[in-house]
């Protein structure tokens, strides 16, 4: 029988530790572990940021090797932080901590492939002579076509080897004047803006300041749900889009990148897909959910001589008790660049609507000209902060998607940096801060407003972020001295207008969560593999 006294017991725990630190220094007699410690320092320092991560995960004693501070330094300094990094001025903990972050933000364990091209929603359509232009619009699946010829609306179904007229019915305008107006002025060379329902049974028709809703379903001599934009005084429709359900429908103003959203969004027990009764009523064309012109930036009580406004606004999902949404941030003495923002809904007169008073910023993502200090600072490793693989910011109707944990941003811009014959369009994936931190951004900014602090911890959180993830388990301290710039992965340059994103998630049994992201063009379908290794 062996007994052990309580300080043997210690001592043998203390040289377990010591032997275990001594193999780590000396290494094992495997290959990729026989270099001395500071032999693989020295080669961490040949290698880019992005290899730098890779090779720190690749097991316990590379990762061992990388925790020196002078190493992480070298690797810090090459990234857009402001400011610069010194391995003298932190400790290893602080740098360890600040490269966690570093990684996480500009996604350098991030792997994004690009798949094989689909075809296009309009692809059946424009196999069957349906040329893509003003006159012709198709559901995202591609099943349902609708073409205005002459006065004339038709609804086609072109799932199979000929298309089948499904519908017709006449143009609600001067001549016909259906219901109460305002009735559209129909010429042989009129302009009309036109959205299609995700079901295909609702028709969007825009001609300058006109928007008219038909029910494609409906009888040739049924009434249409029609009004007069008045938000858009001094400006012209120049884009429509069903969102949320087919809810509300997007109309994007010729103006500064103005948007408006008419209607209400269909969440929690009203989030069936809207009918034609929904736009009938209160809540339906008549009613203004939101408009970027009255959003406030300044409602925190700051004041600039230069006030900041927001642009080219997209919804993208329910959150807290509100929205989140995407825009581009102009004025207020800064350069241009991309926000992820919230939005309180209130409810007034029985109708939801965004409360303009209540805009919250939550993420800033820089754009090319914004991120100028911190790209000055960098090395530009795989091009990271170029003119080329950075957006302008300059579009004022850029198109963006979420991932469905709500980690990820993905925005398409048309590329206005050269004329070309062809329209084309770039594409940039930012990483999101974790819900925790928004959560906490939006705690601060109503305790600013309200001068009181209120618990949020209670409000069912709908992003569906999962907080249990390695992206989720890395927090931002406001007061942190380093500041790390949310630079965008540059995915592609296609060509066309992208008419839709999708960004969806592919289910698997083990590995790291990989999303699918789709951009759809009147060519073809770009597709993507994104998955955090």
């Amino acid at each position: 029988m062996v007994t052990y006294q309580p300080g043997a017991l210690a001592a043998r725990v203390s040289m377990d530790n010591l032997l275990e630190r001594v193999l780590t220094v000396h290494q094992t007699a495997m290959g990729a572990t026989r270099l001395p410690l500071e032999l693989q320092q020295q080669v961490y320092s040949y290698l880019d940021t992005r290899s730098f991560h890779a090779a720190r995960n690749v097991c316990k004693w590379w990762r061992f090797a990388s925790l020196d501070a002078v190493t992480l330094a070298r690797q810090l300094q090459k990234l857009p932080i402001l400011p610069p990094v010194e391995a003298r001025k932190a400790s290893p903990q602080e740098l360890q901590s600040l490269w966690s972050e570093a990684a996480n933000t500009l996604m350098l364990g991030t792997r994004v492939q690009r798949l094989s091209d689909l075809p296009s929603s309009t692809s059946a359509a424009q196999k069957m002579a349906f040329v893509a232009g003003p006159r012709v619009t198709s559901t995202t699946n591609g099943t349902r076509t609708v073409t205005i010829n002459d006065r004339t609306i038709a609804l086609f179904d072109v799932s199979g080897e000929q298309p089948k007229v499904m519908a017709q019915r006449p143009l609600n305008d001067l001549k016909e004047t259906v219901g109460t107006g305002p009735w559209l002025m129909a010429t042989t060379t009129s302009y009309y803006e036109l959205a299609l329902s995700v079901s295909g049974k609702l028709l969007a028709v825009a001609q300058e300041r006109t928007v008219q809703i038909y029910d494609l379903e409906a009888a040739s001599d049924s009434c249409t749900v029609n009004v007069n934009v008045d938000g858009a005084a001094g400006h012209y429709i120049c884009g429509l889009d069903f969102e949320q359900g087919d809810g509300v429908l997007r109309v994007r103003l010729s103006g500064k990148g103005a948007v408006m959203y008419l209607g209400t969004p269909r969440v929690g027990h009203n989030s069936e897909t809207a009918s034609f009764e929904h736009w009938k009523s209160n809540a339906g064309l008549e009613h203004t959910f939101l408009d970027s012109a009255l959003l406030d930036l300044d409602a925190g009580g700051k004041t600039s001589d230069h006030t900041a406004r927001l642009s080219g606004v997209q919804l993208l999902q329910p959150w807290q008790q509100g929205f989140l949404l995407a825009a581009q941030r102009h004025g207020g003495n800064e350069s241009s660049h991309y926000v992820l923002s919230y939005v309180k809904c209130g409810v007034e007169e029985e109708l939801i609507t965004a409360e303009p008073q209540s805009v919250t910023i939550l993420a800033r993502m820089e754009s090319f000209l914004s991120a100028w200090d911190y790209t000055l600072n960098g090395k530009n490793e795989s091009g990271m902060g170029l003119w080329e693989n950075m957006p302008s910011a300059h579009e004022h109707h850029p198109t963006y998607t979420l991932s469905p944990d709500a980690t990820m941003l993905v925005v398409a811009e048309r590329d206005k940096k050269a004329i070309r014959p062809v329209p084309l369009t770039q594409l940039f994936l930012y990483r999101l801060p974790s819900e925790q931190r928004m959560l906490k951004m939006l705690d601060e900014s109503e305790m600013r407003v309200k001068g009181s602090p209120i618990d949020l911890s209670s409000f069912p959180a709908k992003s569906g972020a999962e907080s249990g993830s390695p992206n989720h388990q890395l927090e931002t301290v406001a007061e942190r001295r380093h500041k790390v710039a949310r630079i965008p992965i540059c995915l592609s340059t296609i060509r066309g207008v992208v008419n839709e994103l999708r960004f969806e998630r592919v289910e698997q049994n083990v590995g790291p969560a990989d999303f699918k992201l789709t951009a759809s063009t009147a060519e073809a379908l770009k597709t993507w593999s994104v998955a955090d290794v």
